[in-house]
Order: C-alpha cells, then structure tokens, then sequence
C-alpha cells in the first residue's frame, strides 16, 4: 500500500503518526469492495451476481464505504508502523477530521475520491539504555533438609491415606471432625437477617481454623445430637466488606462425631504408595525437598536481583503492556478463587480489594521483562539449541509425557514457539545477571 507517513515523537513510549492514503488508493479499495458485494447481492429484479453497479452503490454504498475505511485504517497502520520501524504496544487512538475514535461523533466513512488521512496515537516500546546490572546484590537461602522435614512429608502422605471412623457421643474436642448443619444470619435492630451462604452441611476439623474465627470454639465440647444457638462477630479484614466485622448468630447441630484413623508406618504402606519401603520412601522425600528448597532459594536470588535490576534502571514503562499483565493476574486470580468455590460476587469484592496489589505486582513483571530483554539485546544474549532441548526434557518430566510431544507442540504452532523462545532468553539473562551477582 502506498502512504505518506510524519511521526511525531509525544514521549519516550507514545508515538503520533499521521498517515496519508491517497485519493487513488481509496478508490481501488472501494470499487473493490463495491465489485465484491456486486458478485453475491440479491436485488429483486436482477439476477444473483447481475446488479448493476449504480444499483449496488446505491443499496450498499454506505456499508462499503464503512467496511473500507477499518480495512484501509488497519492496513494502512499496519505497513507504517512497519515502514518507520516502530515497535507499537496496545491499541492506537484513531483520529480523522470527522471521527475521534470511541467517541461516536462521526460515522466511520470515506469518501472516495479523496485522500484519506487521519493521526493514530499508540504507545510503543521503550528504547532502553540499561545499565549498572552487573554485580547485583542478592540473597540466597540455604538448602538444608532436616528429619524433620523428611517426617512431616510422610505424615502428610499418611494423612492423605487416612479415613474418618465414628468417635462416638462426644463431647467434641480439638482434633475431632465434626458432622454439622448450620444455619446463620447477621444480627440487625429488627431480628436475624437470614444469609443463604451461612447455611449448610459440613465436616470441620476442629482446630483447623477452617471457618471464621470462634466458631469452633462453639462447638468444642458439643455431643453428638446437640443443637446450640450462639453469636460471634466476622472479622473486621474479612474479605466480603458486606460481612465484615458484623456481629452474626449461629444455629448448630452435631449429626456425627469422627476422628481420623491413620495407616500404619511399615513396609507395606510404602509399598502401596510406590515407594520400594519405608527407607525408600523417607529418602525420596528428602529428594523432593531438597527440589523445592533449591527452586525456592533460586526464586529468592532472581526476585533480588530483578527489584535490583529495576531500582537501578528508571524509564517510562507502556500503561498498555502494565494493563494487560493486570488483567491476566486478575484473571488467574478468578480462576484460582472459582476452584476454591467463591461465588461470583465474593470473587469481584476480591479483586477489588486486591486490585492495586495486582497493578503493582504487573508493573513489576513488565519492568523486569523489558530490562531482562535489554541485557540480552547489549550482551548479544541467545538461547542455544541445549538450552532448548534442556527445557523441552524439563517440561517432559513435569507432564510425564514424551519429549516428541513436547516437540510437536510447540512446532505446530508458529506463537507458542516465538513465546516460549522469549521466555527462555529471559531465562538466559537471569542467569547472565546470577553470574556476575554478588550473592551471599
């Protein structure tokens, strides 16, 4: 496509273009665009694909010229961004001597036998200069493994093959897991206000600290049949603002009292847990701990030096690429809380709540990418193909799927490719800084 492109530089991360199509250009795309619905309109008199043009500009002129004015502004902006090299992020504000766009002012329309011009406004990557990132200082937490540790894995893997057998009358005590129904409400001048989500069946583990603080408390010492009536106030940080530090009265039955029965410690438990015995399974369980205490510690020293790396290296960050990171930990946070069971409006007062610490935590990630992407770019950083086959086993085992899949996933698709080499080169620049670090 032929234009004529002025870029006017509005800050370090916003860029104003003004494009020019000329007259000659629109009329292409609009008779185009005439001929296109002439093949397939349906005009009583004429046959299919027959209709005169004067009859198809005079029926659909006006959706033509609307569908070729956002074909001709896509294009268009597309080949300059292109032509002047301009890294864009986000959408671009549009704007042409009759429209503003989002504002609803003006039909979007051309006329075609004129040039079209219009000014598009879109932030852009910064260009940054990044320096002081080598000798960061950081901290790293030391791997140790305790038999402690090691013991409190396998009674977590006793624990998850336990079962709950009836305790008897009661009187129900800490540890005990208590059959309930319940129903409650808020206490108000005129009576209890009834709440549909304070009302139910459910088997609390006494001591667990599993519902809000005081309830179990109440039904510690409750027997088996016994119904009680008691008040206690929600907490003043409780996550429903609706609910918060209200004061709300309980009615409680105890239908059954259980407690949990664990397997025994031997040979055999391991081996039906896979394990070959009990020595095995202890020694796989300092393994594993061993892991995660190390990822934990490689975490520390990475979050080190990447708030290092940022308090070092100012610069304008795109409010569009902070927005859309927003909005993607927004949405993994709804995913996490819908799996927990949180209801729709429960899940909205928690993002509102959370909603700066969201923004924040973005802010952040994106800093840290774009300044990660420029220590690559100035050490001439690239990810090798040990790298990539490193991670390609990696992610296998994680998944216990073959490497070939793993392979295949990502060379059937050109985006997950181009993602996941982002990905790993930033990986390469945080072991580039990790290496020349000052680490203690």
């Amino acid at each position: 496509m032929q234009i004529n492109v002025q870029v006017e530089k509005s800050s370090a991360v916003l860029r104003k273009l003004t494009v020019k199509v000329p007259a000659s250009e629109v009329a292409i795309r609009f008779n185009q665009g005439l001929a296109e619905v002439q093949r397939t309109a349906k005009i009583k008199g004429f046959r299919p694909g027959h209709v005169p043009m004067a009859v198809v500009k005079q029926y659909y002129g006006e959706d033509v010229r609307h569908q070729v004015f956002h074909n001709i502004i896509d294009d268009s902006f597309r080949e300059a961004v292109r032509k002047e090299n301009i890294r864009a992020v986000g959408r671009p504000k549009i704007e042409t001597p009759n429209h503003k766009t989002g504002t609803g002012e003006h039909d979007h329309t051309i006329a075609e036998d004129q040039d079209l011009t219009y000014t598009a406004t879109v932030e852009v990557l910064p260009e940054i200069e990044v320096k002081n990132y080598k000798g960061l200082s950081a901290t790293r937490l030391p791997v140790e493994v305790t038999d402690k540790d090691i013991t409190t894995v396998v009674n977590g893997l006793l624990d998850a093959q336990s079962e709950l057998v009836v305790a008897g009358e009661g009187p129900v005590k800490k540890g005990d897991h208590a059959d309930l129904n319940f129903a409650g409400g808020l206490v108000t001048d005129s009576g209890i206000e009834e709440k549909p989500g304070m009302k139910g069946s459910r088997v609390i583990e006494i001591g667990s600290d599993t519902l809000i603080p005081g309830f179990e408390e109440q039904v510690e010492g409750m027997k088996k049949g016994e119904t009680k009536t008691f008040r206690i106030a929600f907490p003043k940080d409780y996550f429903d603002k609706d609910y918060a530090s209200k004061e709300a009265e309980f009615t409680v039955t105890v239908n059954e009292i259980k407690q949990k029965k664990l397997p025994d410690l031997n040979d055999e438990f391991a081996k039906t847990m896979g394990y070959e015995n009990v020595a095995d399974m202890r020694k796989k369980a300092e393994e594993h701990l061993t892991r995660e205490k190390t990822q934990e510690s490689d975490r520390k020293v990475r979050s080190d030096l990447l708030a290092a790396l940022i308090e070092k290296n100012n610069f304008d960050c795109p409010e569009s690429l902070i927005r859309a990171q927003t909005n993607a930990l927004a949405q993994d946070a709804v995913e996490n809380l819908k799996r927990q069971g949180f209801s729709e409006q429960m899940i909205n007062d928690a993002l509102q709540t959370e909603f700066e610490g969201l923004k924040k935590r973005a802010e952040t990630q994106v800093r840290a990418s774009l300044l990660l992407e420029a220590v690559a770019k100035k050490e001439n950083l690239s990810v090798t193909a040990d790298t990539r086959e490193a991670e390609y086993k990696k992610m296998a085992e994680q998944m216990r799927v073959d490497e070939a899949q793993i392979r295949d996933f990502y060379a059937g698709n050109a985006q997950r490719a181009e993602d996941l080499e982002y990905r790993l080169k930033e990986e390469v620049a945080v072991r580039f800084l990790m290496d020349s670090a000052k680490i203690k």
